[in-house]
């Protein structure tokens, strides 16, 4: 999913594995879509992100647990084909 992040997200619990990890709400671009991601790349409110899912999250996060992950800042995107 190409998005935006929307701002930051903090848990009172979570799970083990996402201790220290940083979390992001991100809106997609587009739609009404929100997801919150780990941030692997330091993300800013405000900045274009690619954000992977379900196994591919998993395997940049090197975690199971993780579904979402922010893996690029994304600079521009070019829509013809």
């Amino acid at each position: 999913m190409l998005g935006t992040v929307v701002g930051r997200v903090w848990s009172e619990r979570q799970l083990p594995a996402l201790t220290g990890r940083r979390l992001v709400l991100v809106q997609g671009i587009d739609t009404d879509r929100r997801e919150v991601a780990v941030d692997l790349v330091d993300a800013a409110p405000g900045v274009t992100v690619l954000v992977a899912t379900d196994e591919a999250a998993a395997a940049a996060a090197d975690d199971p647990t993780v579904d979402a992950a922010v893996v690029a800042l994304v600079s521009g995107w070019d829509t013809e084909p």
